[in-house]
């Protein structure tokens, strides 16, 4: 003997019918759940290339701005060590030396003279 909700049903035509309706219903249900699925997967994947749509071509330009900074920094660099080269190598040249010795002498010379007048 089948229930139907609480209802028994004695007759097998009965029995079939209802079987038959609820082997339907039960299809119909996982039909709409496939469906439901199949839709929430491609939903997910269109929200995905939209994503990627929208986010490649902003990716791609930072790309090139860090290519130009990158090429920025090296130059930068490459004139700091030319500089830093130019000042060591400026140690070297002896006319700085013997500036230096003149300008030595000549405060000297001023403080020997400011000595006399007083």
């Amino acid at each position: 003997m089948a229930h139907n909700n609480g209802v028994n049903v004695a007759d097998p035509l009965a029995q079939e019918t209802l079987l038959k309706e609820m082997a339907k219903k039960a299809s119909g249900d996982f039909e709409a759940f496939l469906n439901q699925s199949y839709n929430d997967s491609s939903l997910g994947l269109y929200y995905m290339s939209e994503h990627t749509r929208k986010r490649v071509p902003q990716i791609v330009e930072e790309k090139r701005g860090l290519i130009n900074l990158e090429k920025d920094l090296e130059i930068t660099i490459s004139d700091t060590k030319d500089s830093y080269e130019l000042v060591k190598s400026l140690q070297t040249i002896s006319n700085f030396e013997n500036i230096g010795n003149l300008l030595k002498s000549t405060l000297d010379i001023v403080e020997a003279t400011k000595i006399k007048k007083n």
